[in-house]
């Protein structure tokens, strides 16, 4: 299932995404997507236990002048959205400032690896989310969600506790 929402970006990351776009003639939403997963790879790097969710900036700290930022149509499949929200959760930070972080930080390498034709990790696993779960389990009334981006070693045992 395919859900149509809107995500704010700056005309930044947006010319970036565009030429991307551009050289590799892949959409943007797979490029969007398989950057965010080059993120979640580094989820120690981002990850914040607390605090509020942060959001772009609205203001240029060096200049001052406010940011150019525009509405982006995509529909994006309903795993791909979900994904996208857990990151939120994960991150502390708005899908649309994680999706500029993964942007400026991997989208490069991406279009290296792709132009490249490489048999780099993130390009190989076409289907992301054969390895992705989120598990709600009741413990002593307690409602727990588990979430899993990858295989653990010993699921058979998660599964069981």
């Amino acid at each position: 299932m395919n859900i149509n929402t809107t995500y704010v970006m700056c005309d930044e990351v947006i010319a970036l995404l565009t030429e991307a776009e551009e050289k590799t003639k892949w959409p943007r939403e797979k490029l969007l997507l398989l950057a965010m997963r080059k993120m979640m790879k580094d989820y120690e790097v981002y990850e914040r236990a607390d605090g509020r969710i942060e959001y772009q900036k609205r203001f240029d700290e060096k200049s001052g002048h406010r940011i150019n930022k525009q509405r982006v149509k995509m529909r994006v499949h309903s795993f791909d959205y979900n994904y996208y929200q857990d990151m939120r959760r994960i991150f502390r930070r708005s899908i649309s400032l994680v999706m500029a972080i993964a942007v400026r930080t991997y989208l490069e390498t991406i279009v290296e690896a792709i132009l490249s034709k490489t048999n780099d990790t993130v390009l190989a696993d076409t289907y992301p989310f054969q390895n992705y779960a989120i598990m709600g389990k009741c413990i002593e009334n307690i409602p727990t969600w588990r979430i899993w981006w990858g295989v653990p070693e010993k699921l058979k045992l998660l599964l069981t506790k």
